[in-house]
């Protein structure tokens, strides 16, 4: 029996031990120089342990590769073999579970409503949001009618002083008018006072016309500065009302805008529509992210019951079939799976052939090294066993 429980023959043996050597130990060899010690045959040995193992690692994985795909198709055979109630059982939760990853895949798939910057604010604030939408249209709202309102103030304002201005300019002309108005009396009297002289007429009705003129003139002049001191007045008054409407209303004013000004900072946004658009966007995103959530879970309950049901009647894989829910549905899709499997199945059986082939063939070399090198023997069955440890 030899080293693996398998035996060559004797020269088939050398040859496969001298095709480890190097070529110098090999020129060395064909000269009849001696070149063997114990590195070359521990050199040796490791080599060819090596290659066993790294042909053993692949013999395991095709080998359970091989049974893999050898219970899958025993699985096809079972679900061809089940009756039709078992069979539909098995569709109609195969179904489910497909309607199920759509759903999940068209919304991992499906486009953003919103950018996750912006998903992430809402849903931080998502409690306070729908009061502050209502608080931010009534701050955006007075600041609309306090700008009407301003403008009209600021237009009244304006209306006042300049109807001031016209009092206060007539006061002035009066007051300048009077001065010449005095002067041109006084001049009259003169100038009828020395006609009088001169002529020795009578002018008594003259004076008396010119005084009458001048009291009647400086009458006027009474009530109308009078006039103007009252409208004056009463400007004033209506300018300093309207002055503490106007910073009044001012304050307030910019107290709700820096309020707005605040909300539109802290929730990215430039008014209440497009926080509410953005709002209603995040509502539906989270609508579909509640239903993802949803699907998720009746999705592992679902592959639970289909692996329940194909153990139930002999499935060797029952868990891999809950990945190829949507092939189960498909006959087609179903006989080319058989196809592909059939051709990957014989492939294997070749590899598998090979890797043995390989194995046998490794052993043989180390029973090559034994044979040609008897006197390493024991160092090279020690290296082996030490191996195999």
């Amino acid at each position: 029996m030899g080293l693996f429980g398998k035996k060559k023959k004797k020269n088939q043996v050398r040859e496969e031990a001298y095709r480890w050597l190097t070529v110098d130990e090999a020129l060395a060899l064909s000269k009849g120089e001696s070149v063997v010690n114990e590195d070359m045959i521990i050199r040796l040995t490791d080599e060819i342990l090596d290659q066993k193992k790294n042909t053993d690692r692949l013999r395991d994985e095709t080998k359970q590769e091989y049974e893999s795909i050898l219970k899958h198709l025993s699985d096809m055979q079972r679900l061809d073999n089940l009756s039709d109630h078992e069979k539909r059982e098995i569709m109609d939760t195969a179904r489910t579970i497909t309607n199920l990853e759509n759903q999940r895949t068209a919304f991992l798939e499906g486009e953003r409503k919103i950018s996750g910057e912006r998903y992430h604010a809402m849903d931080l604030y998502a409690d306070e949001i729908p009061e502050q939408l209502r608080a931010m249209e009534e701050r955006e709202r007075y600041i609309m009618l306090v700008s009407n309102d301003l403008r009209q103030l600021e237009g009244e304002r304006g209306s006042i002083k300049y109807e001031r201005e016209l009092a206060e300019n007539k006061r002035k002309f009066l007051t300048k008018f009077s001065y010449f108005a005095i002067v041109a009396v006084i001049t009259v009297f003169i100038l009828f006072f020395v006609l009088a002289e001169y002529t020795g007429k009578n002018l008594t009705i003259c004076f008396l016309i010119t005084g009458a003129l001048a009291c009647i003139y400086a009458a006027y002049y009474m009530v109308a500065m009078k006039k103007c001191s009252m409208v004056m007045r009463k400007c004033d008054l209506m300018l300093n009302r309207a002055v503490g409407l106007i910073n009044k209303v001012k304050i307030k004013y910019v107290n709700t805008q820096n309020a707005l000004d605040y909300s539109y900072e802290k929730y990215k946004c430039n008014s209440h529509q497009e926080l509410a658009y953005i709002w209603a966007q995040y509502v539906k995103e989270k609508e579909e992210e509640q239903r993802f959530k949803k699907s998720s879970q009746l999705l592992k309950s679902y592959h639970e019951m289909l692996v329940e049901l194909l153990e139930r009647n002999g499935f060797d894989l029952p868990d891999a079939w809950t990945h190829q829910a949507e092939t189960l549905l498909d006959r087609r899709a179903l006989s080319e799976l058989r196809d592909l499997l059939e051709s990957r199945r014989r492939k294997l059986k070749a590899q598998l052939e090979h890797t043995l082939k390989q194995h046998d063939n490794a052993v043989a070399e180390l029973e090559g090294l034994c044979t040609k090198y008897p006197r390493y023997e024991r160092l090279i069955r020690r290296i082996i066993e030490a191996s195999i440890e």
